[in-house]
């Protein structure tokens, strides 16, 4: 059980797409090189997963992540781009994870686009709901 090769295969994903090579995060994004809030990136927040014991003979437990994706930017034709581009790179996918055997990737719920204008500049922002659940990988 791995918490943390789950969400580098998930960053990892992610980073692949051009859009978002440079622009996804987990937790809070940093500031770039010059010391400037972002105002285009994704960010991922990733919890404890939901365990459960499939076999009564011994612990093989399935494990379900629940990963949810902020796209945001100062534009929302720009936040659409961003949220197609995790899509494209998350929906059907199937990781590979060593020692665990992996199903494909699902959108969960979703949600509106929306907009803090307290911010300067103001950010829209559209989260997202994934899951990503794996096995044990059957022994030899």
């Amino acid at each position: 059980m791995s918490r943390s090769a789950h969400v580098d295969a998930v960053l990892a994903r992610l980073r692949e797409h051009p859009v978002l090579r440079d622009r996804v995060f987990q937790g809070v994004a940093t500031k770039d090189a010059s010391g400037t809030p972002r105002t285009r990136y994704v960010t991922i927040w990733v919890g404890s997963p939901t365990r459960a014991a499939e076999r009564y003979t011994g612990p093989q437990h399935t494990e379900t992540y629940r990963i949810t994706t902020h796209a945001t930017s100062i534009s929302p034709a720009d936040v659409g781009l961003l949220e197609d581009a995790v899509t494209e790179q998350l929906l059907d996918w199937t990781p590979t994870i060593a020692g665990r055997a992996c199903r494909r990737m699902v959108g969960g719920d979703g949600d509106e686009m929306q907009y803090d204008s307290d911010l300067e500049p103001p950010l829209y922002w559209i989260p997202a709901t994934w899951e990503l659940t794996t096995d044990p990988e059957a022994s030899a």
